[in-house]
């Protein structure tokens, strides 16, 4: 009877492992080719907890099963990792210096939400809160009044186009960095500031938006509650659907960008921004080509970045040239302001 028991978890973990393996390969797939199936990567919290759910299994039901998903995790822990960091040391800033920046990016949404706190508008403390040396907002064209004081006591100089802005403490070097065409109602906008003897080029970037309706994203949460497979499986190819068509142009704007990251190979970069995929994704992965994460570097735990509808993902990201390390990335939750999260990290420059 146990025989027989092993032989069936056998069959089935090597079918999560098979799973698993598919979601991360997925992230190779051109959605503008394979729009749906360069979806499954959202698969991979399902993914990754069926394997990790085998390891508990294995413990109970045969000890020398636990080789079984730990082989199959092993060629991803990479993707497994990206996904859900695990750093528990490296977390901690280091004290100020002329090698140490604080960055931040943040969509606000418009800055449309006026969560309180103490009854005092959350913006303007986020914004204190942050306290970002270089911060990299999106869907921001202007700053509400009671925010722009914040804004000019945090001695920012700001550069903006197409909704995406950069506000710097470091001063802007020279002209806008051409990104050319990109088609889309979003932006992306890459300018040199001064920094030291140096200068540091900064991306910030908002691709294309997944645009599922509101009611839509209720109408899934309601039926998951609701447990109707019907209407679940009504909602699912709808969001499909939305999913695909967006990751498509996103794929567009991302081998753009990625050609303008090819063009600058060995600068000091700094790139921040609404990216609109998940650290499993296509759009992640080219850009892992070229720079560091730096949630992977130094983060940990999921990390979730956007908050609203029971939509939990990461999908605002920083990245940065191997020129520079790290330290304490996060999503900052305080003072809620947007759909999303502000993600901040605090790098140094390594020692030439």
């Amino acid at each position: 009877m146990k025989r027989l028991i092993v032989t069936l978890l056998a069959g089935a973990n090597v079918c999560t492992i098979l799973a698993l393996w598919a979601v991360c390969a997925s992230t190779w797939l051109h959605p503008a080719l394979a729009p749906k199936l360069a979806q499954a990567g959202l698969l991979m919290p399902l993914a990754l907890a069926a394997n990790l759910g085998f390891l508990l299994l294995w413990f109970i039901v045969d000890f020398k099963g636990l080789l079984l998903p730990l082989i199959g995790i092993l060629p991803v822990t990479g993707f497994c990792l990206d996904y859900c960091p695990l750093n528990f040391t490296g977390r901690e800033a280091p004290e100020d210096s002329v090698q140490t920046l604080r960055v931040a990016t943040f969509n606000s949404c418009g800055w449309q939400y006026k969560d309180s706190t103490d009854g005092v508008w959350n913006a303007p403390q986020l914004l204190r809160l942050l306290n970002a040396d270089i911060l990299c907002l999106q869907e921001t064209s202007s700053f509400p009044a009671e925010t722009q004081e914040v804004v000019d006591s945090l001695g920012y100089d700001i550069r903006k186009t197409k909704g995406v802005m950069i506000c710097s403490r470091l001063p802007f070097v020279g002209d806008s960095i051409p990104i050319g065409f990109i088609g889309s109602k979003n932006g992306i906008l890459a300018w040199r500031v001064r920094h030291g003897e140096d200068t540091l080029t900064v991306i910030c970037a908002h691709l294309e938006s997944n645009s599922i309706p509101e009611e839509e994203k209720a109408a899934l949460v309601e039926r998951l509650h609701a447990h109707n497979e019907e209407k679940l499986k009504e909602s699912g190819r709808v969001m499909l659907s939305f999913l695909s068509a967006s990751a498509a142009e996103r794929a567009r704007q991302t081998d753009r960008l990625d050609s303008l990251l090819t063009a600058r190979e060995g600068e000091s970069i700094v790139l921040c921004g609404d990216f609109n995929d998940t650290p499993v994704s296509y759009t992640y992965r080219r850009m892992k080509q070229h720079l560091g994460n730096t949630y992977r570097e130094s983060g940990f735990g999921t990390g979730f970045s956007y908050n609203r509808t029971g939509f939990w993902v990461r999908i605002d990201h920083i990245f940065t040239s191997d020129d520079w390390t790290s330290f304490g990335t996060r999503t900052v939750r305080e003072f809620p302001s947007s759909d999303h999260y502000p993600v901040l990290t605090t790098i140094r420059k390594k020692n030439k």
